[in-house]
């Protein structure tokens, strides 16, 4: 059986859509996390004979559109676990390479999920991107939040996760596809702009929207990542559109920080 099943429904000519659970004790969180889509105007909790959940629509979004960003969410929700970022004994503002994992493997989880539904990718650009990731980081820890361009340093980021003093756990970039040249550039507003001595986990999230040879935009990504001024090695590679980088930090040379590159085709 399903953990979740969705169903399109109309009255007074209006659309909406329905979302039933398998376990009603997740309700309460599942309609928090569905109140941040861009493509929903809002969730209520309906009490029929089994209690589920009504969505509306916001603007420039139909109903098509919602039931396939609810189906992506709640398919990373059910097939991944909740986390909590355990900072390093001795480290201020550090995480676990434990923890770094998690977060990097909810991720890939959640754009994986993402490649499987062309007409919603299909009008995101940088920005709807971000934004479509950030619900989901956010229903990760009870005791972190994810923000989308938030300042750190001396600019804003695309995707930043503190805990709640307000410690940086976490900083991610996310760019559409444009060539070898734009890796570079985005390394280097990374490092320079976002990045402070402190901060020691990142990523860099791309987005093919263009290129219909994937295999080799891969190849160029990662030769454009292990030529920077500042790498130093690889570490491993998870898969073969996720792969672990050490850096030099760009206040520090001594000090190492460590770099996911994160790479989804939505052609």
């Amino acid at each position: 059986m399903p953990e979740y099943i969705t169903e399109i429904r109309e009255a007074f000519e209006k659309k909406y859509l329905k979302v039933r659970l398998k376990d009603n004790s997740k309700l309460e969180e599942v309609q928090n996390l569905l109140n941040n889509l861009q493509s929903v105007k809002n969730v209520n909790i309906t009490k029929n004979k089994r209690t589920d959940l009504t969505l509306y629509p916001s603007s420039f979004f139909n109903i098509n559109e919602v039931d396939s960003e609810v189906k992506v969410q709640l398919d990373s929700f059910f097939s991944g676990n909740p986390i909590d970022p355990i900072p390093v004994e001795n480290k201020i503002d550090g995480i676990s390479d434990i923890a770094f994992e998690q977060i990097v493997d909810e991720i890939n989880i959640f754009g994986n999920n993402l490649e499987k539904y062309k007409d919603l990718y299909d009008k995101f650009d940088e920005e709807g991107f971000r934004n479509f990731f950030l619900p989901h980081l956010n229903s990760m820890s009870k005791s972190h939040s994810a923000t989308g361009e938030t300042f750190n340093k001396i600019g804003k980021s695309d995707i930043l996760i503190q805990d709640q003093d307000g410690a940086i756990v976490f900083l991610a970039e996310c760019k559409l596809w444009k060539g070898q040249g734009e890796i570079t550039k985005a390394l280097d507003q990374l490092f320079t702009r976002y990045t402070r001595w402190r901060d020691e986990k990142l990523a860099l999230i791309i987005f093919n929207k263009d290129m219909k040879k994937f295999s080799e935009l891969i190849s160029k990504a990662k030769s454009a990542v292990e030529s920077h001024k500042k790498f130093i090695s690889k570490i491993k590679e998870r898969s073969s559109t996720s792969i672990l980088y050490k850096f030099q930090n760009q206040e520090d040379d001594s000090k190492p920080v460590s770099l996911e590159l994160i790479l989804f085709n939505c052609t």
